[in-house]
């Protein structure tokens, strides 16, 4: 793995434009949808499509885990080649390695939609499958891609990590793939998950693993201390607060461990929402407490307050001197995943909104190594300038003030 514009490593204190990541407060609201009483609420009984309607679902531990049994699921093995975005992230590629196969990426275009012409020019006998991804939660064209594959007898994933609900045509999203992967974490206050889903291929065979109740009790503590984190669930905090504390003064006396979620007045070393692939937790089922969030959460309540923060975010920040952002317009249905901004001097902006205390998604920060710089030259330049903003719909009114304050402030500093 390697930076598109240095050589270093994403292990190391450095981002990909050589900017140090380790000398940042934690940030001041939370990147990631977390866990309040609110999370519950039912607006009402009517909500968007969304993967979970596409067909046959299972629930596995995380999204780059879907892809490597999708992957084994079709057989994909040695000496086939999958063709994978040139915009991605390392997770999307792990698998295709796991299974033997060989990457083939191709271009995407500005608007992000993916480049049918390049992807027909890179086509061989050995071509098996497609992957496409529906960019930050807005849809790829979907109808023409499938009738593209099923003309050149190649599978399709549609890769809906970005894009938990909405719909393509009258059909729910994910429902045009061989398969379909999402990452539910993206979308709800939960700290594993995955998805794999089918409405052509019958995954009654697919054998998953219930994780131990380490396992179990970790994630569901791990949920709670990132809501805890951020000041939601202020009366399980008071209860929980005394045996949260010896809990993490023992991981710290017995592993040499920093404690998943600091005390309340400190910053978070929670990996929360991260985690590449791992092919020992492939088959492994989400956990139980994160299954339940996703099925009880009000699905309603996430596709109107993201779409409202989306549009106010699109309001305030539309017309900033020194960016711009990706989609000018938020189309009918469309349930964003994040907010982002095309920085014209990215390396400025970064460090100061970082020193702020501005959480930002860095989605293709590094890319894969044995991919030649060359392959598109959009995506190098979505890399390195693209930051995304969150628009989730655990932000509360202030905590989206104050962030969209911090970045309209930028310019003045």
């Amino acid at each position: 793995m390697i930076p598109v514009s240095e050589s270093s490593s994403p292990t190391s204190a450095l981002d990909a434009q050589g900017v140090r990541t380790d000398i940042y407060p934690r940030e001041k609201i939370p990147k990631q949808p977390v866990l309040s009483f609110a999370t519950f609420t039912h607006y009402s009984n009517s909500t968007s499509p969304s993967v979970l309607d596409a067909g046959a679902v299972r629930y596995v531990n995380r999204g780059s885990m879907a892809i490597g049994l999708s992957l084994q699921h079709a057989k994909v093995g040695n000496g086939d080649e999958v063709l994978l975005p040139a915009y991605h992230c390392i997770s999307m590629i792990e698998p295709v390695i796991w299974r033997g196969a060989r990457p083939v990426f191709y271009r995407i275009n500005p608007d992000t939609s993916i480049n049918l012409s390049d992807i027909e020019s890179r086509l061989t006998s050995r071509t098996r499958l497609l992957l496409v991804t529906h960019y930050f939660g807005f849809p790829q064209d979907m109808v023409r891609i499938r009738n593209f594959c099923d003309a050149h007898r190649i599978l399709l994933i549609e890769d809906c990590a970005h894009a938990f609900f909405g719909a393509i045509n009258g059909a729910p999203i994910g429902s045009f793939g061989d398969y379909a992967i999402a990452s539910p974490w993206k979308f709800f206050p939960i700290s594993d998950g995955g998805l794999i889903i089918s409405a052509r291929r019958d995954l009654s065979g697919l054998e998953l693993l219930t994780p131990g109740p380490w396992f179990q009790a970790k994630t569901l503590v791990n949920t709670m201390e990132h809501a805890f984190e951020y000041r939601r669930l202020a009366a399980a905090h008071l209860l929980l607060k005394a045996p949260l504390w010896f809990k993490n003064q023992a991981l710290r006396q017995t592993k040499g461990m920093v404690p998943v979620i600091a005390p309340s007045d400190a910053g978070s070393s929670s990996n929360l929402g991260n985690g590449g692939f791992d092919a020992a937790r492939v088959n492994n089922r989400m956990s139980m407490s994160s299954w339940l969030i996703t099925n009880m959460a009000s699905k309603h309540r996430i596709v109107e307050k993201r779409r409202h923060n989306y549009a106010r975010l699109l309001a305030e920040l539309g017309n900033l001197p020194d960016c711009r952002p990706l989609f000018a317009s938020l189309p009918e249905g469309v349930v964003p995943q994040v907010f982002p901004l095309v920085y014209d001097v990215p390396v400025r902006a970064f460090s100061l909104l970082k020193r702020a205390g501005v959480p930002i998604i860095r989605f293709g920060e590094y890319l894969w190594e044995d991919m030649d710089s060359s392959t598109c030259p959009v995506t190098a330049e979505l890399s390195r300038c693209v930051f995304q903003f969150p628009c989730h719909q655990e932000l509360r009114d202030n905590e989206l003030h104050w962030m969209i304050t911090q970045i309209r402030s930028l310019g003045k500093r």
